[in-house]
């Protein structure tokens, strides 16, 4: 009986995530930048994208484990001035995150034609 009571008292608790950080390929183009991730085991849902004094902040929670623990991939980037943070687009499909970032106007090139 005492054993029962003692099972009842304990807490149990999650284990801690393991946090690892994702590889990202980086392509920059006349009108942004895109950032590629792996992120296995991660979905639309499980993905938490922030901005705040230009970081950028990506966490995504992964159904893969590790020795037991949750896998959650995370990674901060420092965006430029010259992004328009209003217009970044987010997609995950098959364990892979996309971000297209684009350029606000006043960083694109704009070409004069002279006549």
């Amino acid at each position: 009986m005492e054993k029962d009571m003692q099972e009842k008292n304990e807490v149990r608790t999650m284990p801690e995530p393991v946090t690892i950080v994702p590889l990202v390929d980086i392509v920059e183009g006349n009108d942004g930048v895109t950032l590629t991730f792996e992120v296995p085991g991660a979905n639309s849902e499980s993905v938490d994208i922030e901005v705040l004094n230009n970081i950028m902040t990506m966490s995504a929670k992964s159904s893969l484990q590790r020795n037991g623990h949750p896998v959650v991939f995370k990674r901060n980037f420092r965006l430029s001035e010259e992004v328009d943070v209003q217009k970044i687009t987010a997609k995950t499909k098959d364990g892979v995150l996309t971000l297209e970032i684009p350029k606000a106007e006043r960083a694109k090139v704009h070409r004069i034609k002279v006549q």
